[in-house]
C-alpha cells in the first residue's frame, strides 16, 4: 500500500523503473514503522489505551514496584488506582474506588465507627489483590482508625439457614461451584 502511495507521486515513465519501485518497498516498511509508532505514542498518552511499553514507562516515573511477570491488565489497573488515589473522606469513595478495582459483589465493607475500625473483605476470587489493598490504602485511611483486609473465608453464614434439599433444589452454588458438584465431590470420598 505505501509503495503505491511512494509511486503515485512520480510520472508515469518513472514509477514504472525496478529501482524505484524497490525504493517504494523499503519506504514503505519505514513508513509503517513511523505509522505504529505514532500510533503508540498516541495510545501511551492514555492509561486506558496505552501499550505495555507505555504502562511500564509510567509506572517508573510514578515509582510503582512492577514485576515483569504481571500481565498488562494487572499493570494498568495498579497505574490507575495509583494515579486516581485521593484521600477517601467518605465510605461511598472507598465503596466506589473498590467497585471499580475489585468488582461490584466481590467485597464487603464493615464500619465500626464507635471503635474506628475499618475492616474489608475480599471475596477469594480477589486473593490476589488483598496485599495491595492493604499496602495502597494503608497510606490514605486515617491514622487513628484500624484497618485490616480480609478474605471471606466463612460461606457457613450464607448456608447455615438452608438445608440440604433447599440447597439442592435452589440450584445454590459456591462461586462457579455448583452445590451439584458439591454432593458428587463428597460421594467419591
Amino acid at each position: 500500500m505505501a509503495e503505491k502511495r511512494y509511486i503515485k507521486y512520480l510520472p508515469p515513465m518513472m514509477a514504472e523503473l525496478k529501482e524505484l519501485q524497490q525504493l517504494g518497498n523499503v519506504e514503505s516498511v519505514i513508513l509503517a514503522d513511523m505509522e505504529k509508532a505514532k500510533c503508540d505514542t498516541e495510545a501511551n498518552q492514555w492509561i486506558q489505551t496505552a501499550t505495555r511499553k507505555g504502562l511500564l514507562r509510567r509506572a517508573e516515573m510514578m515509582g510503582l514496584q512492577v514485576l515483569q511477570k504481571e500481565d498488562t491488565e494487572t499493570l494498568r489497573s495498579l497505574i490507575l488506582a495509583k494515579w486516581n488515589n485521593h484521600r477517601p473522606y467518605t465510605l461511598w469513595i472507598l465503596c466506589d474506588w473498590l467497585d471499580g478495582y475489585c468488582g461490584v459483589g466481590n467485597y464487603q465493607v464493615d464500619m465500626d465507627y464507635a471503635k474506628y475500625h475499618l475492616c474489608i473483605a475480599l471475596e477469594l476470587s480477589q486473593k490476589e489483590k488483598q496485599n495491595e489493598i492493604l499496602m495502597f490504602w494503608r497510606n490514605l485511611i486515617p491514622a487513628n482508625i484500624v484497618f485490616c483486609v480480609d478474605l471471606n473465608k466463612n460461606t457457613h453464614a450464607d448456608v447455615a439457614v438452608m438445608t440440604h434439599d433447599g440447597l439442592k433444589s435452589g440450584n445454590w452454588s459456591h462461586g462457579e461451584i455448583p452445590f451439584v458438584d458439591f454432593s458428587i465431590y463428597h460421594k467419591k470420598i
